[in-house]
């Protein structure tokens, strides 16, 4: 994935912030944790400046360096990984896109609650992930299990498997449950849309949160009149200022670029 200087250089401060958190992106190895502070930082461009591409590299590099993701959808309760990772968007649909460029992404809701398991259906989940020995299931045969695991393990997603054995959520699912333990590192992609309550609880969640939004967006109409991000320190907000989803050489873009730069306001 080659990347423009604008965006080697939010790659770079992004790098440096997770190697401040003891995840080192360019060794791929993970270090102590960084003694339990908590940093946060803001990825801001517009439509079509690549914001996207960053959040999906990093992502990538993160998963390769051994930091387990966190759906939300369900955990073992009987290993919990030392690094973890959760990429989330306000919206199951903003979340979808993310998923269609195979990272696997969730959405706010799923990470602040998570689902109990009714526990014959918890033990199946457990054997599906390959953490459990082979149960039995009431009212499931053995090829609806194995299609379930076959299922999750293309797709990684524990109610898509249970569905495909031909099970609905009320039947395996009874009840949420606020989460009680923080996580470890927080990508938020579309985080134009969160409102002030939702950053909190973001903020007390993930030891290390980095959000990525546009700052062209109308703020929620239900929060301050301002964006979350703009809660950062200047130093902790990055911006992408060139747009490449049309061609690199178009004259409009260039001129559009020029009218954006700060120095010639």
């Amino acid at each position: 994935m080659r990347f423009s200087p604008d965006q080697i250089e939010a790659r770079d401060r992004i790098h440096d912030l997770l190697r401040g958190a003891g995840v080192d992106l360019v060794e791929s190895t993970l270090l102590p944790d960084g003694g339990g502070r908590q940093e946060a930082l803001a990825l801001l461009g517009k439509a079509g400046s690549g914001k996207t591409e960053l959040l999906v590299s990093v992502v990538r590099s993160l998963v390769a360096a051994g930091v387990e993701p966190v759906s939300g959808e369900y955990e073992s309760r009987r290993s919990r990984p030392r690094r973890s990772l959760a990429v989330l968007a306000p919206t199951n649909k903003a979340a979808s896109v993310l998923r269609a460029r195979g990272v696997p992404a969730t959405t706010i809701h799923r990470i602040l609650y998570t689902p109990l398991y009714e526990p014959q259906y918890e033990a199946l989940a457990e054997w599906i992930t390959g953490k459990g020995e082979r149960p039995q299931v009431e009212g499931l045969t053995e090829a609806a299990m194995d299609r379930a695991r076959a299922f999750f393990a293309q797709h990684k997603s524990i109610p898509g498997a249970l569905a495909t054995a031909g099970l609905r959520g009320s039947d395996f699912i009874k009840g949420w449950k606020l989460r009680d333990e923080p996580l470890d590192i927080g990508l938020v992609d579309e985080a134009s849309m969160l409102d002030d309550r939702q950053y909190d609880d973001l903020r007390a969640l993930f030891g290390t949160l980095i959000l990525f939004g546009d700052p062209a967006q109308l703020p929620p109409v239900n929060g301050s009149g301002r964006m979350v991000f703009d809660r950062l320190p200047e130093e902790a907000r990055l911006t992408l200022r060139r747009v490449h989803r049309q061609a690199s050489d178009s004259p409009i873009l260039d001129l559009a670029h020029a009218l954006g730069e700060p120095e010639l306001g």
